[in-house]
């Protein structure tokens, strides 16, 4: 202590309030997908977490999506328009659906590249090795995990491997939740061993992970509006099929009343099938065929239809940092609209939405439902730990999570403090502190402090003196999240400095 032995003015300063523990970001998904490129300033960065705060700057690191392709048929005397498997990617659509539902910033992380001198890429679960999650792991920011193109891996086993893995990831960091969509989710129920839920190789017997508390699925897929009609063109159907288009195209019932409109109809079909005709004269070609061809504008139209079909993560993960920026993460992610979205691919009754929600092995489905005059909606916040008393609500997690980030983060100042009392009460009044705000703010149940919170650290409470000796600082925060006086315990061991030391 210093001492004041000679006459005069001393100042000494003292800190009016504790030191805080501010709040980790709760609003950022990691992506992880296939990308048209991946450079940053001049870099390659496949396989490395990149940070964006818009669709701009994403292109500008990651390009674009792959120009749409797709094979015509006939089958028993049906059109048919499949689109091929190397263009069928959708992490571009994705980032779009994020940032229009809310979303203000995201990492990044490409697994390969299409983009022009590429070779083609066959989508493969090897794709998302262990490399990847040892990429994911070494980032602090990002609370939520999102692999929207995983459904479109070629079986639910391949499905299965890369949530299997990346829902450990997210039970052994504790950091973040992962948001999974349904395989196969723009098919209807069916109930049996084919049932895209329950059946052999639905979601409930694929995903098997130890703690599905971290872990939040919707179902049924959206038609989002990313894609209009004016985006596809004759020349998105597969060169090898095109001709097959174009006669089908020429034997349209709606060109066959007029004879000088069949005529047209023809022409521009000739035109259009002539390799000296130019790219204008062919944009124009188009445009008319458009007009002439209610049979290729249908079918233009269902290739379009068919591009709009997305599982809906990307959207939720823009949902929920829409919720977190506007209310907080405490806030249930239920009952929100969901932008650029027409509809749900599937139509749920209450009936079915019951057994999304509470079936008896726990593993809770959120609906996603169309409602007149409202559209549409996401009416379920549970985890797929359904039957968990403490985590079935996947916002009761995630505040969970930020509480234990925050505080964790906070604590790192004390490792080198004394194991004594004065530490003590300037922790416990730090996490009051953090702890009292958000009980004003509405993130805690309980008509008072007492009834909302609670904070233990001591000799006698938390410790015993073999834990004072060896530099063990147990802290106990419990917290009221869905009733009041009701705690959820989050228990915390800090490592500090001894006097051996």
């Amino acid at each position: 202590m210093k001492k004041y032995e000679a006459p005069g003015v001393y100042i000494i300063e003292k800190n009016a309030f504790p030191e805080q523990v501010v709040q980790v970001a709760t609003d950022v998904p990691i992506f992880i997908g296939y990308t048209e490129r991946a450079a940053q300033q001049g870099a390659d960065v496949t396989g490395v977490p990149v940070r964006v705060t818009s669709l701009k700057e994403f292109e500008l690191c990651f390009g674009k999506a792959p120009a749409a392709r797709f094979d015509f048929s006939l089958r028993a005397g049906e059109p048919v328009l499949e689109q091929e498997g190397a263009s069928n990617l959708i992490l571009h659509s994705a980032i779009r659906l994020f940032f229009e539902n809310g979303g203000c910033k995201c990492w990044i992380l490409s697994v390969g590249c299409y983009g022009e001198g590429e070779p083609a890429i066959a989508k493969s679960a090897e794709h998302f090795s262990e490399a990847v999650w040892q990429q994911v792991a070494l980032q602090e920011e990002p609370s939520m995990v999102v692999i929207p193109e995983a459904v479109l891996l070629p079986s639910p086993e391949d499905y299965k491997t890369v949530w299997d893995r990346g829902l450990a990831h997210c039970a052994e960091t504790q950091k973040r939740v992962a948001i999974v969509d349904v395989f196969n989710g723009d098919r209807k129920r069916t109930y049996d061993e084919a049932d895209v839920i329950s059946g052999k190789t639905g979601l409930r017997n694929m995903l098997t992970a130890e703690d599905l508390s971290f872990a939040a699925a919707y179902y049924p897929w959206v038609n989002t509006t990313l894609h209009v009609a004016s985006d596809l063109t004759f020349d998105n159907i597969s060169a090898d099929t095109r001709k097959a288009f174009f006669d089908y195209v020429r034997q349209d019932p709606s060109a066959q009343g007029s004879d000088a409109q069949k005529a047209a109809l023809e022409r521009t079909l000739d035109l259009v099938v002539d390799d000296k005709t130019s790219d204008a004269d062919k944009a124009g070609c188009e445009q008319g065929l458009r007009v002439l061809s209610k049979r290729y504008k249908d079918l233009i139209e269902h290739a379009v239809a068919a591009l709009n079909v997305m599982p809906p993560s990307s959207a939720l993960a823009g949902a929920y940092a829409r919720t977190d920026n506007h209310t907080g993460v405490w806030q249930a992610p239920a009952n929100i609209g969901l932008s650029s979205v027409v509809s749900p691919c599937i139509v749920i009754s209450d009936a079915e939405q019951e057994d999304l929600n509470a079936p008896l092995d726990g593993k809770a489905v959120n609906a996603i439902r169309s409602f007149p005059a409202r559209g549409t909606f996401v009416w379920g916040a549970r985890t797929l730990a359904g039957n968990s008393s403490e985590w079935r609500y996947v916002n009761v997690r995630r505040t969970a999570i930020m509480l234990e980030q925050s505080i964790e983060a906070a604590l790192d100042a004390f490792v080198f403090s004394p194991n004594t009392e004065p530490t003590w009460v300037t922790i416990k009044h730090s996490i009051e502190y953090f702890l009292n705000s958000y009980w004003k703010a509405g993130a805690f149940v309980g008509a008072t402090p007492d009834e909302a919170y609670r904070v233990d650290v001591g000799l006698g409470t938390t410790m015993t003196a073999m834990d004072v000796e060896t530099g063990t600082m147990n802290i106990v925060v419990q917290v009221s999240l869905l009733r009041p006086a009701e705690f959820l315990v989050l228990p915390f061991r800090l490592q500090v400095q001894t006097k051996q030391d």
